[in-house]
């Protein structure tokens, strides 16, 4: 089940990027090196961080709830804070580095 869904997953990403190539031209032109670069980096860190904070401060946090439905809704409302916050941030950070562009 998990294969199907990872094959699901990459298909969307793939058709999502085919039907938004003009626009993305359009936008990544605007840009100049640096400011790609630093585009890069920043989904990179923003990533990383997600990543740490959901994985490892997620599961030390649930890992105290004995409860299983509880621990899963807990997890969920991490996850859903998590990314809202690094969202915002990543936004912030998007629009300082290219002025605006995104």
């Amino acid at each position: 089940m998990a294969g199907v869904l990872s094959v699901l997953c990459t298909v969307l990403l793939v058709f999502n990027f085919w039907k938004n190539r003009k626009e993305l031209k359009e936008t990544y032109s605007k840009l100049n090196y640096v400011q790609v670069f630093g585009v890069l980096i920043s989904y990179l860190v923003t990533v990383a961080i997600v990543f740490v904070l959901i994985y490892y401060v997620g599961n030390w946090l649930v890992s105290f709830i004995p409860f299983t439905f509880l621990r899963s809704a807990i997890f969920f409302v991490i996850v859903v804070a998590v990314l809202f916050c690094c969202l915002g941030l990543l936004n912030k950070v998007l629009a300082r580095v290219t002025k605006g562009v995104l």
